[in-house]
């Protein structure tokens, strides 16, 4: 078996073709560093590693060198996909640039993926691969003024090619109509630096059961990762949604870790100052205001479209009406200044300040026919230095408190503690897929306490439970687990 690896990135496009298609900033860095990745975390060998960036990766070039990659491909191989730089939908087709694409005949002198990666991959019988396309339209729309790709055509393509070779993953890093953002300080595309994170096993976060990185855990990583960065780097009215198509049903394997559980251990440290307070609110999607029967369908499984589908049916009702609200509650009584207010009501974003608010809609995990509303509090000065009770501007209330865990919790430990804690008679507690709920007694508005590898929660018995009332039940509990988790942190 062996592994084949292909990176194309283009951050210049030719001079020679007018007009000139726009530069991909720190294109070139991304393809460097994810190749460094691809040797050094996936195993590929440099003599099975096609790299192509910038005039080397002209349409001649990527459709010989690939056609030679797929050429010693076998059904027992696997294989690494790598693209950044400018991509579309046409005609049911999604097709991405090359160095020397003409911006006034894109088509022709695109290529298409399903030509010169997707059949290719069904004629190999290869069973397994990872493909990660950073790529957006909306340069390309501006300047050629194409209409906005639909996303059930462009995720279809991708579909039908997971239902015949559920080996296979796509990841995207945002939905068509939206942009691919960049930073600047890291001189990465974010979300190039997010995934570059996990497969050098840099967050924690996008590592699941067993230690590995799977196609779930790397999707559910990146979905909430990408979104978090925005929202606390960058004041920008905009989002960024990334994606993945993969088979549900089937955890393949990308990267395996060992663990130093032991060195580990050593370095814990729960966050006390980064809290996010939270609240979530579950409806079936044919109970949204803006479902129509005639028009919509309820899902018959978990996708992405069918998040994609949560968001737009929820946007009005929800994220549009809740966000103009707390904006103009919280103008009107901390005297915002729009220089330092983000306001993006269709991506339920409210920035200021003082805080960062945030609503999201998508598909419930645990039921495909819901929609799950999802809202997020974090604030960016102490409590004590808010102008007003901040319970005037948040009425609605939160039911779960979260602080991150740096570094990795020892289980056996945490299991112990936990035993001591039920047998001094504090509460119960149980464990579930690497989870451990703790439900504490006598503790007024607590319904339990969740221990996990990343996060420390704490779940309020009341979804109306106000900040002052979180952060006080919050102080007890922990006061109560306090010789626990300083054993755990030692």
């Amino acid at each position: 078996m062996k592994k084949f690896g292909i990176i194309i990135a283009i951050e210049e496009y030719s001079t020679q073709v007018l007009p000139e298609l726009a530069k991909i900033e720190f294109a070139v860095n991304d393809a460097n560093s994810i190749k460094t990745a691809f040797t050094d975390q996936l195993y590929v060998e440099e003599d099975e590693l096609l790299f192509l960036t910038n005039e080397d990766a002209n349409k001649a070039s990527i459709e010989k060198k690939m056609q030679n990659i797929f050429a010693r491909l076998t059904s027992e191989d696997e294989l690494y996909f790598y693209y950044v730089g400018h991509g579309f939908n046409t005609k049911s087709q999604n097709r991405i640039t090359c160095w020397d694409t003409d911006n006034s005949n894109l088509e022709e002198t695109s290529l298409s993926l399903e030509e010169i990666l997707l059949a290719p991959l069904k004629a190999s019988k290869s069973k397994k691969g990872f493909i990660f396309i950073d790529s957006s339209a909306e340069e390309l729309k501006s300047k050629n003024k194409m209409k906005s790709a639909a996303s059930n055509l462009v995720e279809k393509e991708y579909s039908e090619f997971i239902r015949s070779t559920p080996g296979y993953s796509f990841f995207l890093s945002c939905y068509p109509g939206e942009k691919s953002f960049v930073s600047v300080q890291a001189k990465h595309g974010i979300w190039a630096l997010q995934l570059l994170n996990a497969l050098n096993g840099k967050d924690d976060a996008a590592i699941g059961k067993d230690n590995i990185i799977s196609n779930l855990s790397l999707s559910k990583y990146l979905s909430a990762k990408i979104p978090q960065y925005i929202t606390k780097t960058m004041f920008i009215n905009d989002r960024q949604s990334p994606y993945a198509v993969v088979d549900l049903s089937n955890s393949t394997p990308l990267i395996a870790f060992e663990s130093d559980d032991e060195e580990e251990s050593k370095n814990v440290e729960i966050q006390f100052t980064q809290y996010i307070l939270s609240r979530e609110q579950h409806i079936p999607f044919k109970n949204l205001e803006a479902f129509n029967k005639a028009k919509h369908k309820i899902p018959k499984d978990h996708s992405s479209f069918a998040s994609k589908l949560a968001t737009e049916l929820a946007q009005d009702e929800f994220l549009k009406k809740e966000i103009e609200s707390l904006f103009d509650n919280a103008r009107r009584t901390l005297r915002l200044k729009n220089s330092n207010t983000v306001k993006d009501p269709e991506g339920g974003a409210l920035h200021t300040e003082y805080f960062r608010y945030n609503i999201s809609a998508q598909q419930s995990d645990n039921d495909f026919t819901e929609v799950t509303i999802r809202r997020e509090l974090e604030l960016r000065v102490p409590l004590n230095s808010f102008p007003m009770p901040i319970d005037e501007i948040f009425t609605e209330g939160f039911d779960t408190i979260t602080f991150p865990i740096k570094g990795t919790l020892d289980v056996d430990a945490l299991e112990d503690a936990l035993y001591d804690l039920e047998d001094d008679n504090q509460g119960t507690f149980e464990q579930k897929d690497n989870v451990f709920s703790f439900f504490p007694k006598n503790i007024k508005g607590i319904d339990k306490v969740e221990l996990s590898k990343n996060t420390l929660k704490i779940r309020f018995a009341s979804s109306q439970t106000s900040v002052k009332e979180i952060l006080d039940y919050t102080q007890q509990t922990l006061e109560i687990m306090a010789t626990t988790l300083k054993n755990l942190l030692t």
